[in-house]
């Protein structure tokens, strides 16, 4: 039928890309380290750029701050000794309890930092609270990078736009890799196709030497 001819061409279309994408990708990343390692910002941003554009759109590394920040957030949660419910850190507000008569006499009179859960509306002690943390783990390849950093004027601010933009790079690049690996697991089955597989070329490391 005609509609199973198209789609085969289309399916197919990825896969016959593939030599060609890999090229392009062990040029753009020999590049991208070398720019790197020698401190050429610029040259190091335009071929991660390119390695990601060679991409289809369903394999690219989006870049966004915003989305970055909401997937990459830390959750931090206070424990209710009250109510035995975990509190988010957005919702607790710490403050200063001045102690009356006995609670000053066996604390010395200084004032305690407490905190108010929202669901009970009883007062925590911060000493005894226990505090939760969730991170991701790592390494975690979210496939979002956050926007490069730009650099401004200033001594300080050069050595410290050098160490945000190489750990961008590398932060970056990390997620090319992750995401080309995935392209061509997706695309290409070692035994299923040896011709196309003797027109990829897989020696990276040869050719960053």
């Amino acid at each position: 039928m005609l509609y199973d001819t198209i789609f085969v061409q289309i399916q197919g279309m990825p896969q016959a890309r593939l030599p060609d994408i890999n090229t392009a990708y062990v040029k753009y990343r020999v590049g991208a380290i070398h720019a790197l390692k020698s401190k050429q910002y610029n040259v190091m941003h335009g071929c991660l750029i390119s390695i990601n554009a060679l991409l289809p759109a369903e394999y690219q590394v989006v870049v966004s701050t915003a989305e970055y920040n909401v997937l990459a957030k830390v959750d931090i949660t206070y424990h209710c000794n009250n109510c035995e419910v975990d509190i988010t850190k957005e919702d607790i507000e710490v403050f200063d309890l001045i102690p009356n008569g006995m609670e000053s006499l066996l604390h010395g009179g200084k004032a305690n930092k407490v905190w108010s859960c929202i669901k009970c509306n009883k007062l925590n002690r911060l000493v005894s609270t226990s505090i939760s943390q969730t991170i991701l783990q790592n390494p975690t390849f979210l496939g979002i990078v956050p926007e490069s950093p730009s650099r401004t004027n200033g001594l300080m601010d050069r050595m410290k736009f050098n160490i945000e933009i190489e750990r961008w790079g590398w932060n970056l690049l990390g997620e090319l890799e992750f995401k080309m690996g995935k392209f061509r697991d997706d695309n290409w089955k070692r035994g299923d196709n040896d011709d196309l597989s003797s027109r990829i070329d897989f020696s990276l490391d040869d050719k960053e030497s």
